[in-house]
């Protein structure tokens, strides 16, 4: 089941009485007095609340703050993108207002930053990885997911959100080594499954669209969605933000491995009625795949005029080397300035694009916004043919 809540402000009353009906209505604490209870909020990178790209404090506040009432120790645990050591969480913790949102709610930070290994029987390629260290030791693991669009995934909302349970520069291993996008999807799904989150919220009071998951626009949603199925919860995201769940690599593999039932009335909803966003823009990344190109050199000057890529404004780049870090493909560097133009005193990034995997960390990581994915002009017009 989806409980539906609409909650059009991130004022905390009116916030915590609409996370407590939809854990009221789907029993989300039954039995949770005296366990330890890991909080997985999305805390991609070191975001303000207002910009959209994290979960709002005052979700992560009530959900604490009604665990901690039910009797539970309730312990908050995250990595962002990049580097995952105790300086990084402290600075992530501050900036996107879960510090304060712990502090009033009674919860703790995680600053353990070890590793667990688990075992993955019904992953298809990780049967056995390593998540963090409190969410593998945890007796229960609520998972505190953003609705936004995703440069690679299209989409990303309570299954994906849990690949940030995967520590630091790690998640680079992964996009390098499965690349392709429907395998990557499968990757996040084994994650998902290894992780194994017993109830789920999607903060879509206010989401992200266009050029999610970090730099896109906050867009109004008014709502909050609850329920114990991920999958079913994504399914529902998607039907919110008038998205085609067949282009969205998480959810289409999910349903073909039988994760999910996809049927119009397969999902049972509870709570009000969902309002459908109008102009939502959502950017899909599956066009190239009805297109087969010649083999030779014919078809990789082709498929390199049309494929979409990572370009770097430099009049907004800072040289502050984040990409050059997280790139999985080791294909960013940074370069001086051209002669006659003004420097910024590190540099610029520059991208090698023939190495380039098409995984947008780059874009999704930039804490200046910017890296953008540019569709060329030939991809634009055989895309709309």
């Amino acid at each position: 089941m989806v409980y539906i809540k609409h909650c059009e402000t991130y004022e905390r009353d009116t916030v915590l009485e609409a996370v407590r009906q939809i854990f009221d209505a789907c029993g989300a604490l039954e039995g949770i007095a005296g366990l330890t209870v890991a909080v997985k909020p999305n805390l991609v990178s070191k975001k303000k609340p207002e910009c959209a790209a994290t979960t709002h404090p005052s979700i992560v506040w009530a959900v604490c703050r009604l665990c901690r009432e039910a009797g539970a120790r309730v312990i908050i645990a995250e990595s962002p993108g990049g580097f995952y050591d105790a300086g990084v969480l402290r600075a992530a913790y501050k900036t996107c207002g879960i510090e304060e949102a712990a502090r009033d709610s009674g919860a703790e930070l995680n600053f353990d930053t070890s590793e667990t290994q688990v075992e993955n029987p019904d992953g298809k390629y990780l049967k056995k990885l390593n998540i963090l260290t409190p969410l593998a030791k945890a007796d229960r693991v609520i998972n505190l997911a953003k609705l936004k669009t995703h440069g690679m995934m299209a989409y990303t909302g309570a299954v994906k959100n849990m690949f940030g349970a995967i520590a630091g520069l790690e998640k680079a291993e992964y996009h390098l080594q499965l690349s392709d996008y429907d395998e990557f999807a499968d990757c996040i799904i084994d994650i998902f499954l290894a992780v194994k989150p017993t109830f789920h919220l999607i903060d879509a009071v206010v989401g992200m669209h266009k050029d999610g998951p970090t730099a896109g626009e906050p867009y109004p949603l008014g709502t909050i969605l609850g329920g114990s199925d991920a999958f079913e919860l994504d399914l529902a995201g998607a039907r919110l933000i008038k998205a085609d769940y067949r282009r969205i690599p998480v959810l289409r593999r999910a349903a073909e491995r039988g994760l999910v039932k996809t049927e119009p009335d397969a999902i049972s909803f509870s709570g009000d009625e969902m309002i459908v966003a109008e102009n939502f823009v959502i950017k899909y990344n599956d066009s190239l795949k009805r297109l087969h190109f010649a083999d030779g050199i014919l078809g990789r000057l082709l498929s390199g005029a049309i494929r979409p890529r990572p370009v770097f404004d430099r009049k907004l780049c800072r040289g502050c080397g984040e990409c050059v870090k997280c790139c999985p493909a080791k294909v960013i560097r940074l370069v001086p300035p051209p002669e006659g133009q003004k420097p910024n005193g590190r540099g610029y990034a520059e991208v090698d694009l023939s190495g380039c995997i098409r995984c947008y960390c780059c874009q999704e990581l930039c804490p200046f916004r910017a890296v953008r994915i540019k569709r060329p002009l030939l991809n634009r017009l055989v895309i709309r043919r």
